[in-house]
């Protein structure tokens, strides 16, 4: 709920800002675009999915599930951050009517197919000895890869939603949406084999019902055609508890939130007319070019596809089981949540002609995007605080614990540059692409929630990565130099690092780390 009103807030401050300056943009009688009446689009974009799940077996009669020495414990959990990423195309159709010359309320309806994959597997190198004469294993090289591999994929889902517009200049309608959202998800659990292939051992469909709010800004490109960039957040929630007993059962539940960005281009039906292409071509024009600061805030998820790989490639490996050498052991993961960032930033554009755009930028972000994962549990202590006398005869909690490993970002620089087309003169659409430095912060984290004990911090530590960082964005001019955009930035790195031994035998560990950005901002120009 609390994200539900931190996204409403955005998206509101977003429509407000473009009504208190958009009286400053002087409007070209007597063409004026409309954008009543009925549209059809078809789109494409990027996303992640942070799914918060668990579950959790408990047992609150007298002596509880177990009993560990002096402890009894009532229930005992584990929770996991599952991060994904990947990418969407959708097809989409709706209605909008434009009330006097800045208001516009419309209705929509769409279908999206997408691959937001997240999963973890286990996986081993090997080779297979021949008895009968020479084989690979002799000489220390892989015959065959395999991997168990568990994956949930956000694979479809459709929406309907109303929107609330504000025309923001001639040339672009600003925007905030909502309405419900069905999505259907898919399980797989696969066996995969270099000489053998993949085959699968369990798969699972299910449907998840959530609500979805956003917004975007939407530019006339012809008088029948448009284009916008269109942020969308889904939220579900499903708690599942199944007693065995009174007191006794397994819980389970899955949290999620779906984000991402999409671009549509629509057609809009009775615009390729003489009146809404005048329209089009009366809009104004404004020069892009000069120095700008700004600033910008939105919501982040994050994908960490963490690992470990033991390893021996030496004659006769890490492993003998029967005729297989077993070189390499490992497991991977993909963790990851959300969060929100807020970026400080500046720049340089030049405009290239009547239609283009190129600029470089300097920015700094911070943010506090967070990825869990953890075991805890409801315990009572024989003997306290009363020997003789205890929780533990009645059933009755003392304490709740959790072990928690905790990966958050923190601040960021980038340096870049980015370059776009003028859709009109006063919207752009643009692609950047930058050089980032990321700070993070991982923590273990013990909580007894027991007072004489209380809360221990087994280890934190920070380090940074670099990567680089893609994106695509939508601005439009609110005067000759405030303006407003909305932005996807893509930031990817990849690490590998020998913990222990060396590139024969030893430890590895691997990060495959993906953070998504997905902001509204506003611009000043100085000249």
């Amino acid at each position: 709920m609390r994200s539900r009103k931190i996204t409403a807030a955005i998206m509101f401050a977003m429509a407000s800002s473009t009504a208190y300056a958009a009286d400053q943009i002087v409007y070209a009688p007597p063409a004026a675009y409309n954008w009543t009446g009925f549209h059809v689009g078809v789109g494409a974009g990027l996303g992640g999915v942070s799914h918060d799940a668990g579950a959790s077996i408990y047992d609150y009669d007298t002596g509880g599930l177990i009993q560990v020495g002096p402890i009894d414990l009532f229930s005992v959990g584990g929770m996991l951050d599952l991060g994904g990423d990947g990418a969407l195309g959708t097809i989409e159709a709706g209605y909008d009517h434009q009330i006097g010359e800045r208001f516009v309320i419309g209705i929509q309806g769409d279908y999206t197919w997408s691959n937001f994959k997240a999963g973890g597997g286990l996986g081993a190198d090997v080779c297979y000895e021949n008895p009968d004469g020479p084989d690979n294993c002799d000489i220390g090289e892989i015959d065959d890869s395999i991997g168990l591999n568990y994956s949930l994929t956000a694979k479809s889902s459709w929406s309907i939603l109303g929107r609330a517009g504000y025309v923001a200049n001639p040339g672009a309608l600003t925007y905030v949406l909502g309405g419900f959202t069905r999505t259907k998800l898919e399980g797989d659990l696969t066996l995969n084999s270099g000489l053998g292939g993949s085959t699968t051992i369990a798969a699972y469909d299910y449907e998840r019902d959530g609500w979805t709010f956003g917004g975007g800004i939407e530019a006339p490109v012809t008088g029948a055609m448009s284009l916008k960039m269109e942020y969308r957040r889904t939220q579900w929630e499903n708690d599942t508890n199944i007693p065995f007993t009174e007191t006794g059962g397994i819980s389970t539940w899955d949290d999620a939130v779906v984000q991402s960005m999409r671009g549509v281009l629509s057609w809009r039906f009775g615009g390729d007319n003489a009146a809404q292409q005048a329209a089009v071509d009366a809009i104004p024009a404004v020069n892009w070019t000069g120095f700008y600061v700004g600033a910008a805030g939105g919501f982040t998820t994050a994908r960490h596809n963490a690992g470990l790989d033991l390893y021996d490639y030496t004659t006769g490996g890490l492993i003998q089981v029967g005729p297989v050498d077993i070189f390499s052991i490992g497991g991977d993961l993909d963790f990851g949540g959300e969060g929100m960032v807020g970026r400080l930033e500046a720049g340089y554009d030049f405009q290239v002609g009547q239609r283009f755009v190129v600029g470089g930028f300097a920015d700094y972000s911070f943010s506090n995007t967070k990825s869990q994962v953890g075991l805890f549990g409801d315990y009572c202590v024989e003997g306290f605080p009363i020997p003789g006398d205890d929780d533990c005869d009645n059933g009755v909690v003392t304490a709740s614990g959790d072990l928690t490993y905790t990966l958050k970002t923190g601040d960021s620089w980038s340096i870049g540059g980015r370059a776009g087309v003028l859709v009109n003169p006063q919207t752009l659409f643009y692609g950047l692409g930058a050089y980032t430095r990321q700070s993070l912060n991982a923590d273990l984290t013990l909580n007894t929630g027991f007072a004489p004990i209380g809360s221990q911090e087994v280890l934190s530590y920070d380090f940074k990565r670099d990567g680089w960082t893609f994106g695509l964005g939508v601005e439009t001019k609110l005067t000759d130099r405030l303006s407003t955009k909305l932005e996807y930035r893509n930031t990817q790195w990849n690490e590998s690092e020998i913990i222990l031994g060396d590139a024969e035998v030893g430890l590895r560990r691997l990060e495959d780390s993906t953070v998504q950005n997905f902001t509204v901002g506003l611009s000043w120009k100085f000249n």
